[in-house]
């Protein structure tokens, strides 16, 4: 690997990430991060890419001029429109 950087695990097993890598990945003090666990060892990817991950699988799943979000608060206004009457 021609990539690769050497850390040490810390105090409370705290990992140190290089400013390097920081600024390639754009990562900030305090963002979300996941960590992944993989043959290979521990994959740790910022949370923003796993939900476009997420988001990207999905997109097919509903057409593009329905938002599923107001469908849904639709379909629990009738519910309860419905408990209420009975």
């Amino acid at each position: 690997m021609t990539d690769s950087i050497h850390t040490k695990l810390g105090e409370g097993r705290r990992v140190a990430i290089p400013a390097e890598l920081c600024h390639r990945y754009h990562l900030q003090p305090g963002d979300p991060v996941v960590l992944e666990p993989s043959d290979a060892g521990i994959i740790m990817r910022p949370l923003h890419d796993v939900f476009q991950e997420v988001q990207s699988f999905f997109a097919d799943a509903a057409p593009s001029d329905i938002r599923l979000s107001d469908e849904l608060i639709r379909e629990r206004r009738a519910e309860a429109a419905k408990e209420s009457h009975d």
